[in-house]
């Protein structure tokens, strides 16, 4: 495939209606470098509608993880607009931030980040007992993700016990266990064999299209991006349609 050289554009942060979770416009981010300025995003444009899987690819330091960080509201840009869920990231205190992404985004990285001293269930029950659920009703959500991922005779099991792809599932459980509504993913299966990527992410497609929820993926595997929605190429700090 040949990426399409027309800049990914939008008109403007109205043109956000209700099935759209994330709108991004005119994002720019700058770092000072050296008595230099490093441009690493410039002009950048992109929406994710419910239901829909969007794969983001491009080389490595061409900005992906900056991306996602900033989208996850982790980070903020030098310029431009987030709209996540309809709120303007740039216009929310450090606590509403906070309150939109524990309970609006769910995150997957390449290395799952489980807590070494927890069970599998554990480590799925913790999260939303932060964002203040019961303890016996995150128990309940906890499990039955784990059953949903294939986990249901590993709920017992700690990370160190578990093999590279069910740790993975565990933190896809993890992601989804506050019901989120847009799923950032960064290399979520870069650390697996062909095989088990392609399962995992076989798992990770149901999911999303059984709930309805939106995903923004950053990958280099061309094979699991052919089988998104869209594919968005990110070069040269801008995203191009592929």
């Amino acid at each position: 495939m040949k990426a399409k050289e027309k800049v990914v554009s939008m008109t403007g942060a109205k043109a956000a209606v209700a099935s759209t979770l994330l709108h991004v416009e005119g994002l720019e981010k700058s770092f000072k470098q050296g008595g230099e300025t490093l441009t690493i995003l410039k002009n950048l444009s992109l929406s994710i509608e419910k239901g829909e899987m969007v794969a983001l690819v491009g080389p490595s330091g061409a900005g992906k993880s900056t991306l996602l960080h900033m989208i996850g509201l982790l980070d903020s840009p030098t310029a431009g607009q987030i709209i996540v869920n309809g709120h303007e990231a740039s216009k929310l205190g450090d606590e509403e931030r906070t309150k939109l992404r524990r309970e609006f985004l769910g995150f997957i990285y390449q290395f799952h980040y489980l807590q070494p001293e927890f069970s599998a269930v554990e480590n799925v029950i913790i999260p939303q007992m932060i964002a203040g659920k019961s303890k016996r009703a995150a128990k309940k959500t906890a499990e039955q993700l784990l059953e949903s991922l294939g986990l249901g005779h590993r709920f017992s099991h700690r990370p160190g016990t578990l093999s590279g792809g069910e740790q993975q599932r565990v933190a896809i459980a993890r992601a989804l266990a506050n019901s989120p509504k847009l799923l950032l993913a960064d290399e979520p299966t870069g650390n697996l064999d062909p095989e088990t990527s392609s399962d995992v992410f076989d798992i990770l497609i149901k999911l999303v299209k059984d709930t309805g929820i939106g995903a923004l993926i950053a990958t280099h595997n061309m094979d699991l991006a052919d089988r998104m929605d869209k594919v968005f190429e990110l070069k040269n700090g801008r995203v191009f349609a592929y």
